[in-house]
């Protein structure tokens, strides 16, 4: 993935969900109900991840 994280290592919600396994639109569809599986980071109008998060989610949920 050709994703360059943001300072304070933010990653877009649309990497982050391909990451993960999902599809960017369900992933979308999960945060706008309040059932995301991560918590983010708003930035205008649009949703970041910590990468802090993103390995926390994936080595404890295995």
């Amino acid at each position: 993935m050709d994703v360059v994280p943001l300072l304070g290592g933010l990653v877009p919600e649309n990497a982050t969900a391909k990451l993960l396994g999902y599809t960017p639109s369900y992933f979308r569809q999960m945060a706008s109900a309040g059932q995301s599986p991560l918590s983010y980071v708003r930035r205008g109008n649009r949703r970041f991840y910590k990468i802090a998060d993103i390995s926390k989610f994936v080595t404890e949920t295995a």
